[in-house]
């Protein structure tokens, strides 16, 4: 096996574990992909405030 091939192995394996791991604390799961989504969000749509406004 080449470098390649053992780290997609590993990626694949870890999806995995994580699929397995989400179907078991449905909960956990469903926080943490709102706290990434949210933080995506906040980097897209940051809000540049003037004092021009005020």
């Amino acid at each position: 096996m080449n470098t390649t091939q053992i780290i997609r192995t590993v990626f694949e394996i870890g999806l995995v574990v994580l699929a397995i791991w989400a179907v078991f604390h449905e909960d956990m799961f469903i926080v943490i992909e709102e706290r990434i989504a949210s933080a995506f969000r906040r980097k897209r749509f940051k809000v540049i405030r003037s004092d021009t406004y005020r």
